[in-house]
C-alpha cells in the first residue's frame, strides 16, 4: 500500500537559500531494497520505515512514498535544487534502513540495488534511479504546474524511448504539434549513451548528445530505437529553453558493477500541459505495451504492462510493469491528491494486450528475439558459457572430391 503523506517539519535546512524562493525541485529516487518471496513487493514494515524517516527531514516540503513491483520510490518537493547532497544522502539512508529491515525479515535481495555512495553523497551511479527537475514555480507562461511521475520495474532505462519519441517528436501521434503553437516549435532531446563507463575513482561524466525535434527526428529515432544503448535523459522546450519537461533515470547497474545485477527499473518525471504535451498525449503511447528488455533475470524481451501504483510483480515471467501518478503542485510546492492513471478501467484492455504479447514472446523461449540483445546479455552467465564454447570451435578444411 502507499505510505500516507504527513505534514513535514517547517524548519528550513541551512542550504535552503541556494535555490531562489520562486523555484522548486521535484525529486524521485527509487531502489530495490528487498522483497517478499522473491521479486514481488517490499513489506509494509519497510515502507513505513522509509516514510517515517523522510517525513521528518527538514528540507522536505511535501512527499509521497510508493512502490512499483519490488522497488520503493521516494517522491519529494523541496528547495535544495537538483543533485543536492543532503537530499540524496537522506533518501539513500532511508533505503539503507529499509534494506536492513528486509534483511531482518529474511526477505529476498535485501539491498541489492545499493552500492557504496560517493563522498559527496550523490546516489547517481550507486544503484538507485534518480529523476529530478528544478523549475520556476507558476510563471506567467505556466500558471498551473501539472506533473506525471512514472516508475517501471523489471526493465532497462530505455523502456520509455518509444513513448517519449511519439509524445515529443511525432506530430502524427501527438496532436499538440498541430494545435498548440508553443509545442509545434518542437523540443530538444538530451540523449545519453548508457554504455559510457567511468573508471573507478574518476570524476563522474555522462556522454550525451542534444538533438532538436522535428528537424532531427530521423537522428533521434536512429538512436532511441536502440533501447539497450541510448536513452532519453531530458527533454526541454525550444520556445522556453529554460523549461525542462522530462527527466529520466539512465544509470545502468552493469556499468556500475561490471556484471549482471538485475535491471535498471527507470523513473521519469514529465511536466505536462500548456507549453508541453498534454497528459493524454503523454500517456497514450503506453497503450502500445511496447516490447522492452527485462523481466525474469533481466535478459528477455517482454511487453511493458501499465498497472496501478503499488502493484506487485506477479505476472507472466516477471512481465515488466509501469505506473503513472498525475499530480498538481501549488504555489507553496505542496502536492494535490494523486491520480493513479493506469488504475483506471480504461487500461484493463491494454493489460490484457500485454499479457497476450507476453504469451507470444514466451513461446519464443530463448530463440531469436525471445531473449535480450547480445549487447545486453554480455553481462550475464550466458556470456561465460559462450566464451567457453568459442574455444571449442575449430577450422575444418572443405574437401572437394573429383
Amino acid at each position: 500500500m502507499a505510505a500516507s503523506r504527513k505534514r513535514p517539519r517547517t524548519n528550513q535546512s541551512p542550504t535552503q537559500n541556494i535555490i531562489p524562493k520562486n523555484e522548486l525541485t521535484v525529486t524521485v529516487i527509487k531502489a530495490d531494497c528487498g522483497s517478499m518471496g522473491g521479486h514481488t513487493q517490499p513489506s509494509s514494515g519497510m515502507l513505513k520505515l522509509v516514510e517515517d524517516y523522510i517525513a521528518i527531514r527538514p528540507w522536505v516540503i511535501d512527499y509521497k512514498i510508493t512502490h512499483t513491483g519490488d522497488d520503493i520510490a521516494i517522491i519529494t518537493t523541496h528547495k535544495e535544487g537538483t543533485g543536492s547532497a543532503q537530499v540524496h544522502k537522506d533518501c539513500r539512508n532511508a533505503f539503507d534502513i529499509a534494506a536492513a529491515k528486509a534483511s531482518k525479515e529474511g526477505l529476498y535481495g535485501a539491498g541489492q540495488d545499493l552500492f557504496p555512495t560517493s563522498p559527496s553523497g550523490n546516489v547517481r551511479g550507486t544503484g538507485p534511479g534518480v529523476a529530478e527537475i528544478t523549475f520556476e514555480l507558476l510563471p506567467k507562461h505556466r500558471p498551473a504546474e501539472s506533473i506525471a511521475i512514472f516508475a517501471a520495474d523489471k526493465c532497462g532505462p530505455g523502456a520509455y524511448n518509444q513513448a517519449l519519441y511519439q509524445s515529443f517528436a511525432d506530430p502524427s501521434r501527438s496532436s499538440g504539434f498541430l494545435l498548440a503553437p508553443d509545442i509545434s516549435k518542437g523540443f530538444t532531446f538530451v540523449i545519453e549513451d548508457m554504455n559510457h563507463k567511468v573508471s573507478r575513482g574518476a570524476a563522474a561524466t555522462h556522454r550525451k548528445v542534444r538533438l532538436n525535434s522535428p528537424e532531427d527526428n530521423v537522428a533521434i529515432l536512429a538512436l532511441l530505437r536502440n533501447i539497450d544503448r541510448y536513452g532519453v535523459a531530458e527533454i526541454r522546450s525550444r520556445v522556453f529553453p529554460e523549461e525542462t519537461s522530462v527527466a529520466v533515470s539512465t544509470d545502468r547497474l552493469h556499468n556500475i558493477t561490471g556484471i549482471y545485477q538485475g535491471k535498471d527499473d527507470p523513473v521519469m518525471i514529465i511536466r505536462n500541459q500548456k507549453i508541453f504535451p498534454a497528459l493524454e498525449e503523454v500517456i497514450d503511447p503506453f497503450r502500445l505495451v511496447s516490447l522492452v528488455t527485462g523481466d525474469a533475470r533481466g535478459s528477455h524481451t517482454m511487453p511493458l504492462m501499465p498497472v496501478a501504483i503499488n502493484t506487485p510483480v506477479a505476472g507472466s515471467y516477471c512481465v515488466p510493469l509501469v505506473t503513472c501518478l498525475a499530480v498538481s503542485v501549488n504555489g507553496e510546492g505542496k502536492f494535490s491528491e494523486f491520480v493513479d492513471i493506469f488504475a483506471n478501467v480504461a487500461w484493463d484492455r491494454y493489460r490484457g494486450l500485454a499479457l497476450e504479447k507476453a504469451d507470444i514472446m514466451r513461446q519464443q523461449a530463448p530463440f531469436g528475439v525471445g531473449m535480450a540483445s547480445q549487447e545486453e546479455i554480455s553481462y550475464t552467465g550466458l556470456k561465460i558459457l559462450q566464451d567457453k564454447l568459442e574455444k571449442k570451435f575449430a577450422l575444418e578444411r572443405e574437401v572437394t572430391r573429383k
